[in-house]
């Protein structure tokens, strides 16, 4: 990547970002001159388009799948002139396109009688597109997993690291459902399982996205056909069976009504939430004063405790004006019910193994909105259309949150409180075109991000300064990306995206501001070819991370009186250079993952009064970062049994660390009249998972389910699940600051049980 430091008006800015998005759209309709054949795919029967089917060129490496309308677009080789079209659950049909250059195909469903039972595919089929894994949830064992969460844990490319979702050596990625990308984890709740058509991970993400994602889930629903009223309700009860009043019900209702070519969408999702986290801490700092070593000693327990309930309202409508035109626009609400955290903390200070103090320690905190609850929410609209042979597409988003924050400190006698306003808004545009060229096709677009959060902390913390900060981040970007179909040879991408990034922090009690303004050059390669049943793909790319908000905030937050943390408004953008390599054959997928990170964000400590307070805050590590990653997951299908099993290994190219394993055994038996029992495993070992990190124990997570489906076309779902069996996904964790060594041990409330209820209208 090509770091530029600028120095001019904002003016001259504008003018060559322009330049270069109009030079992009000019070349992609000078360069437009080959022959296509594009079409739309239904089924046979419904008349309806089909979603994702796969067409390929017989006889080449070239290939797509159909649209949300059923449509395609594809350059025919020289010399060949037969598509074969497929989908699970239809027959695969071969036509003969010679001298043709828009066909409608229709495709008959392929259905197995067995022992009375109608069974339409049982296999999650998985393959690799350029740098996506794609794997078609339709008509596999994934689509009676349950939420969408559960069914991307259980998806070639990914797994749970934790309670968190990662894509394999990449960490969490950024999602998109869709085409609209989500700024909240509890959609992956909302959805579940039935509403997915595919899914597709993306390790290396091309040009057409923002520098910074280092890995994207592209999440497709079903398209909804069906005249009138439809949808699904579920009811979820979870309960903590080693805290008890730990209750946390949830529900959900997603319904669509469909006349003709309209579906207006509507949505509620109502969630509470309980955690209790128990952990232990050492932390030794050593310092010197007039030439005698000091050693303090922290040593101390924390029990933490959340409640929270929110309510989200959806609504949507999809307007499919006609065969090549398509305008769809989303709102989500969320009303916050309650959200209070307390922490109870105990702390005892030692100086050269001499007690000093002992610190008891309350912090209550609640977080509400004013205007009856409501945090906030977001917007999507989009339009996409077909124009001879081109596509075309336009996005807008906006996000708009904020809250306030109160928290009451007492500490050994003496009360402390704080007060917080935090609001953020976020608009996102985005448009493109895609156009053939040659035997392949080019796509061009820009987008431009604006974002502003104005932030205020109010305190009589002892030594703690209030604070009033405005945030501003502007960004503008213009790519272009080339697919090459090379026939028998393979695909080529190659992609170019140019960002202006502006950045403006002002600090309104100290009368400062600061900006910075940068130009970058991301430039993208990946390539991916079949071999005797073997896909192969190999991916480059740069890419950035900016930092994020509480990272870049200099408000000091209060832990304790020897802790306090604070962020950094003047840390820099890191760079990572990206290459990996992955394959598929059959039920095997494996991966291999190199990263080079320069000015990687790492937290570091600072020692404060003599050493015997610690400062947690961000900084820039001043040498470069290399990791290397490699994951395998087999999916086989065995009669009823329809295991998932996948290891990975994470680890810093560095002699004195030890790489970490992260091993995950899913289980279901697939059996008769719809019963599916489960028992799941999932270790991490020990290891160094970041530069400055050891996992010091294995983790262990033991989970069994049971599952039922009953009335017509299994419409309505009973699941009982148990996770964490054993007990046994403590963490304990060592980090090494140089001159500070801070040791924590953590019991989560993993330990749970979960009865869920789901109903199809």
């Amino acid at each position: 990547m090509q770091r530029i430091q600028y120095n001019q008006s904002p003016c001259i800015t504008m003018r060559r970002y322009f330049a270069i998005v109009l030079f992009v759209f000019i070349a992609c309709a000078v360069w437009g001159q080959s022959a296509t054949i594009t079409g739309v795919v239904r089924d046979d029967k419904a008349k309806e388009p089909i979603i994702g089917a796969s067409v390929l060129v017989v006889g080449s490496q070239g290939g797509t799948i159909t649209d949300s309308d059923g449509r395609f677009s594809l350059n025919i080789p020289e010399g060949k002139c037969n598509l074969q079209i497929s989908m699970i659950g239809y027959k695969t049909q071969t036509v003969d396109v010679c001298n043709k250059q828009d066909i409608a195909i229709t495709l008959q469903e392929d259905t197995l009688l067995m022992d009375g039972v109608e069974v339409v595919g049982t296999r999650a089929n998985t393959k690799i597109e350029g740098n996506a894994l794609v794997t078609r949830i339709e008509g596999s064992a994934l689509e009676e997993v349950g939420s969408l969460e559960e069914m991307l844990a259980r998806t070639p490319g990914m797994q749970r690291n934790g309670e968190n979702l990662e894509v394999i050596g990449k960490g969490e990625p950024e999602y998109y459902i869709d085409g609209r990308r989500i700024k909240e984890k509890v959609e992956l709740k909302r959805l579940n399982s039935r509403q997915i058509d595919r899914v597709e991970v993306i390790m290396n993400p091309g040009a057409e996205y923002d520098g910074e994602m280092m890995a994207i889930v592209r999440i497709y629903t079903r398209q909804n056909f069906v005249q009138g009223i439809s949808g699904d309700i579920t009811g979820r009860y979870e309960n903590s069976l080693d805290y008890l009043e730990n209750i946390d019900p949830s529900v959900t209702a997603n319904l669509r009504y469909r006349i003709k070519n309209v579906e207006l969408k509507a949505g509620l999702n109502f969630w509470h939430a309980s955690v209790t986290d128990i952990s232990t801490s050492d932390q030794q700092s050593y310092t010197s004063k007039a030439g005698q070593s000091m050693m303090y000693k922290q040593q101390g327990s924390q029990d933490f405790r959340y409640r929270g309930y929110n309510l989200n309202y959806l609504f949507g409508v999809n307007w499919k004006v006609n065969e090549r035109h398509t305008i769809s626009l989303e709102a989500m609400l969320e009303q916050q019910l309650q959200d209070t955290t307390i922490v109870l903390s105990d702390n005892a200070l030692s100086l050269n193994g001499i007690p000093v103090e002992t610190l008891h320690t309350e912090t209550h905190t609640r977080a509400f909105a004013p205007g009856a609850g409501v945090i906030g929410g977001w917007t999507n609209t989009q339009y996409i259309g077909h124009i001879g042979k081109s596509e075309i597409g336009a996005q807008f988003d906006t996000y708009n949150y904020r809250y306030t924050e109160r928290n009451r400190i007492d500490e050994s006698g003496q009360t402390m409180f704080s007060i917080t306003n935090s609001e953020s808004q976020q608009y996102n545009v985005k448009a493109y075109g895609a156009h053939p060229v040659w035997k392949g096709n080019l796509r061009v677009g820009t987008d431009m991000s604006f974002f502003h959060r104005y932030y205020t902390n109010d305190n009589n913390l002892s030594g703690i300064a209030g604070v009033n900060e405005d945030m501003y981040q502007h960004i503008y970007a213009a790519y272009m990306e080339y697919h090459l179909d090379m026939d028998t040879r393979g695909t080529l991408v190659a992609g170019l995206r140019y960002e202006h990034e502006y950045r403006r922090f002002d600090d309104h009690l100290k009368d400062s501001v600061f900006r910075a303004r940068e130009n970058y050059l991301f430039p993208s390669l990946s390539y991916h070819v079949k071999i005797k049943g073997v896909q192969l793909g190999l991916s480059y790319a740069m890419k950035t991370r900016r930092p994020e908000f509480t990272e870049t905030n200099d408000a000091t937050v209060y832990l304790n009186r020897y802790s306090l943390s604070q962020g950094n408004s003047r840390l820099e953008t890191e760079v990572k250079h990206e290459l990996s390599l992955q394959l598929r054959y059959r039920q095997l997928a494996c991966g291999l993952n190199y990263e080079h990170r320069r000015r990687a964000v790492l937290t570091d400590v600072t020692l404060l009064n003599e050493g015997s307070t610690i400062l947690f805050h961000p900084v820039n590590h001043d040498k470069p970062i290399n990791q290397m990653s490699a994951f395998a997951s087999y999916t086989p299908v065995w009669g009823i049994y329809h295991p998932n099993w996948t290891v990975s290994i994470n680890a810093i190219t560095h002699c004195s660390y030890q790489p970490v394993i992260n091993l995950g055994i899913i289980n279901p038996l697939m059996l008769k009249h719809a019963w599916q029992v489960e028992l799941n495993y999932n270790l991490v070992t020990t290891g160094n998972p970041e530069w400055n990190k050891r996992l010091t124990t294995c983790s262990h997570n033991l989970t069994a389910a049971v599952q039922k489906s009953f009335l017509k076309d299994n419409a309505l779902t009973l699941r009982l699940e148990a996770r964490d069996i054993l007990s046994l996904t403590k963490q304990n964790i060592t980090t090494d600051y140089g001159y500070s060594i801070y040791q924590q041990q953590m019991r989560h409330d993993n330990r749970r049980v979960c009865l869920s209820l789901r109903y199809s209208l």
